[in-house]
Formats: structure tokens, C-alpha cells, sequence
């Protein structure tokens, strides 16, 4: 049995039973954050783009748009699910290296809801869609580090729309039945509907990035979907895509290791080593920030006080997306700016769509506390030992100082809050269900009811493997209920 065959083995014959319990317990509570990132989405400007895009599809059917009461077709909801729930750039990270939990949720949820599934069924594909993800990332390249000119080593722009599409096609093979033949076909047609890397050579030299960021990840979803679909009808694409260069001949620099991709099948799982996000922007910028949420915590530094923030933290310059002081021009600007970043934590902006209001795009307050934030490297920025390859964790060792009352404060922090690591700021599973209530506090307006549901919703959806129809789930999200 070749590679392709194993991974496509391992994905549809693990069974729900199969997958530890604190795995489970992970994954419900990175469904549970994918969907609040989802609906909180929904008011802001691409947001509501996908509302309108999925009623001029025309397409009335028997899956949900989370959070809308919009029924559309299976194709059209996985795109939609999939698409929103990186709009705010508030999704799990997995070590800087990708996000497939939109994708392969997107697209579980839309079938699992058509078939009426049970809650196992969906949790047990949303899960292996994850660890796939994850494997083919292992496959494509070695863990992101940086090298002594500051360029980044192990990512390339085919990994993380490329892991979104393995890990739809991943759920959407489980759900609708599919073999592991038919599974190994379909991810030969995965390739054809990944983003290769010639974005990447433009991406991020422009201070405007336009408002779909490198990947959309709805199409991601519905990659995988037609994928699956096609390999069920007989259709298929490349055979055994991981066992041959096709890949390192299309995409140069890739490193392929199928050894990295089989390790420990079965044993060891991923899932609950990826980030949850706390703040809605680019997850390297996230570790420049713990550092000054932790400075401005411990002394109760007030904006009023501020007059300086100096950031010391992996140059991901020369892009001047990540540095630009000034307004940034929409949603997706700001997500890659460290200065609105940083000028959101010292404003005491609750994190997530209120970002991304005018008057935190273009007020004069967000306008000048971004000009007060200086972006420079950290003197251990380079070094290997500092970034934790030995301890396959990722860090990236990163300073804030900030200059109010006359005086200087710093802190330091090789982690980002939200990693799942060992010496990274703890956080708890409560934290999560904090974050999920603040994102459909969003709903309000449509529904007065909406945000007393949180509760309601969080135990439902931690509860999900529990339900013997997944349609009782996805109603709960419907805000005219």
C-alpha cells in the first residue's frame, strides 16, 4: 500500500470510537470556535457580500448558511460556512502553518445537515478533515522557521489553501460514503482546485490587499466537495498524488516527505495542538501582542498614557502591510497591520468585527495611537533554538515596550496566547466559550433572543455527538428561531 492509499485508509476507516477523548473534546471546542467566527463575521462588509452572493445563486436547498436562516444547496452553504469563518482572520492557526477548520466544517456541516447525520458522524469527519490538513502540511514542508536573512523556510503558498481542500474532501469522502480507493482518486483532484504560489510573490507589497485575502476558503470547501463528489462518480485526478513529483514539479521549492506524513498514524494527533485565536488578525502578529496585552495588564496602562509602543518581533518586513501606520483601507488591511493591531489592544477594543468599524479604521483616536507603534526585529528573531524546533512547538521570541508615564515597561513572549503549548499563557476552555458568546452578540440586532442563546448554543454544540440529527444543531444557529 502506497502513500496515497494509507493516508486515504486512515481517513475514512477511523471510526468515531477511534478517536481519543480528549481529541473529541478539542475538536467540539474548535467546531465551537470555528462557528462563532463564523456569525461574527456576518455584519461586516465581506460578510455581508456572502449573504447576498448566496441568494443570487438562486440555489434554494436543504443546508444552512450559519446564523442567516438562508437554506441553499450543499455546495453553495459549504462555500458560505466555509468562507466566513475566515473573514475576521479570528480562526485556529495550526503552528503558522495553515487553517483547515473552516474548510472541512464548512463542508461537514452542509452534508451532515442534508442527511440528517448524527453529531458523531459530523464530529468524526470535521476531525480527520483536520488531521489530514495537518498531514499534508507535514508532507509539503517542514515547520516554518526563518533563516539567517530573515526569509521564512517551510511554508510556500501552496500549503494552506492546498490543506484546505484535502480536508474537505477528507469530510465530505467520510460523510457521503465514499471507499478509501475512491478517497485516494479524490485527492488526486484536489489539486486542481488549489491556489499555487504565484499570489505570494505579489501578496503583501501592496499597502491595500484587496478584500479577499490568498485563499478563499469557501472555495477550499467546496473544492474538497466536488472532489469527493467527482471520485464517487467515477472522475478522478492525478493517481496517487503523493507518491510521485507531480507536486515538486509544479510548485518549485516544495519539500515533499511522505514519511512526515504517515508518523504515527493513528497514535498521534494534531487537532489539539492548534492555536485558538483571540485577537482577529494574522497569527504572527499575535505574539508581539501577548507581550503588550500582558504589559498593558499587569501595570493598568491606560491609551490616555501611552506615548510610545515599541514591537520587537519576527520581521515579517519587508511587507509593508504588516508595518504601515496609517488608516488601513479595509477589513483585510487591517488584519495584516501590527500597528492597528497593537492600537486595538491599548484602545481596549473588544477583539473581533468592532475592529473593523469605521471609527476603527479611520478615527482619529485608532489614527493616532497606530502612529504611535514602532515595528523592530527581535534580537532572537533567527535563531532555531529560540523558535523551539527541538520541542516541535513553534515560538516566536518576541518584546513589547511601552513608553507612558514617564517610564519604559516591557515583556517578553515566545508564545502567542492560544497556543496549546507548555510555557505559553494558559487559557481555558471557558475562555473559548467567552469568545464564541462576544462573536453572536453580533446577531443581536436581527434577533433579540439571539444573545441570551449563547448558552444554549455552546452546550449544543459541546454536546453535538450526542445528537442523533444534526439538523437540531444547525436550527439553534437559525436567528428567527
Amino acid at each position: 500500500m502506497n502513500t496515497t492509499q494509507e493516508l486515504a485508509r486512515y481517513a475514512i476507516e477511523t471510526r468515531y470510537q477511534d478517536i481519543p477523548e480528549p481529541v473529541r473534546r478539542a475538536a467540539k471546542r474548535l467546531m465551537l470556535d470555528t462557528l462563532g467566527c463564523a456569525v461574527g463575521a456576518l455584519g461586516t462588509d465581506p460578510g455581508i457580500a456572502v449573504r447576498r452572493i448566496v441568494q443570487r445563486s438562486g440555489a434554494v436547498g436543504p443546508a444552512s448558511v450559519i446564523g442567516t436562516g438562508q437554506k441553499t444547496s450543499i455546495a453553495t452553504a459549504a462555500w458560505a460556512n466555509g468562507r466566513l469563518g475566515n473573514v475576521l482572520d479570528m480562526d485556529e492557526c495550526y503552528k503558522v502553518q495553515g487553517h483547515h477548520a473552516q474548510a472541512a466544517l464548512g463542508t461537514a456541516l452542509a452534508l451532515a445537515e442534508t442527511h440528517a447525520l448524527d453529531g458523531r458522524a459530523l464530529l468524526a469527519a470535521f476531525t480527520l478533515g483536520f488531521e489530514v490538513g495537518v498531514r499534508l502540511g507535514n508532507f509539503f514542508s517542514p515547520r516554518v522557521t526563518v533563516d539567517a536573512e530573515g526569509r521564512t523556510r517551510g511554508w510556500t503558498g501552496l500549503v494552506g489553501p492546498g490543506q484546505g481542500v484535502h480536508a474537505a474532501c477528507t469530510a465530505a469522502a467520510r460523510l457521503i460514503g465514499s471507499s478509501p480507493v475512491e478517497l485516494a482518486h479524490a485527492f488526486g483532484s484536489c489539486a486542481q482546485y488549489m491556489v499555487g504560489r504565484d499570489w505570494s510573490r505579489q501578496w503583501g507589497r501592496d499597502v491595500d490587499l484587496g478584500t479577499l485575502k490568498y485563499a478563499d476558503t469557501g472555495w477550499n470547501a467546496q473544492g474538497g466537495l466536488m472532489a469527493a463528489w467527482h471520485a464517487r462518480e467515477g472522475v478522478r485526478g492525478v493517481r496517487d498524488i503523493f507518491d510521485g513529483d507531480s507536486y515538486a514539479q509544479v510548485f518549485q521549492g516544495v519539500v515533499l516527505d511522505p514519511v512526515a506524513m504517515l508518523e504515527n498514524l493513528g497514535r498521534d494527533w494534531y487537532l489539539p495542538e492548534t492555536s485558538i485565536k483571540f485577537w482577529p488578525c494574522c497569527r504572527w502578529i499575535h505574539y508581539a501582542l501577548t507581550a503588550l496585552d500582558a504589559v498593558l495588564r499587569r501595570h493598568g496602562l491606560q491609551a490616555a498614557e501611552i506615548d510610545a509602543i515599541d514591537l520587537h518581533s519576527f520581521p515579517m518586513i519587508p511587507y509593508p502591510r504588516f508595518a504601515d501606520q496609517g488608516d488601513p483601507p479595509n477589513l483585510v488591511a487591517a488584519t495584516f497591520s501590527f500597528p492597528h493591531a497593537a492600537a486595538m489592544v491599548a484602545l481596549g477594543v473588544p477583539a473581533g468585527p468592532a475592529w473593523f468599524t469605521e471609527a476603527s479604521l479611520g478615527g482619529l483616536a485608532a489614527r493616532e495611537m497606530r502612529r504611535k507603534v514602532r515595528l523592530l526585529d527581535e534580537e532572537r528573531a533567527y535563531d532555531p533554538a529560540a523558535w523551539g524546533l527541538a520541542d516541535k512547538v513553534l515560538k516566536v521570541p518576541s518584546r513589547a515596550v511601552v513608553h507612558a508615564r514617564g517610564q519604559t515597561f516591557s515583556a517578553q513572549s515566545d508564545f502567542a496566547l492560544g497556543d496549546a503549548w507548555d510555557g505559553a499563557p494558559g487559557f481555558a476552555e471557558q475562555d473559548v466559550f467567552d469568545k464564541f458568546a462576544r462573536m453572536v452578540k453580533t446577531l443581536a440586532p436581527y434577533s433579540p433572543q439571539w444573545e441570551a442563546r449563547s448558552r444554549e448554543l455552546i452546550d449544543a454544540v459541546m454536546g453535538v455527538d450526542d445528537m442523533d440529527d444534526v439538523r437540531e444543531l444547525t436550527r439553534l444557529f437559525d436567528p428567527a428561531r
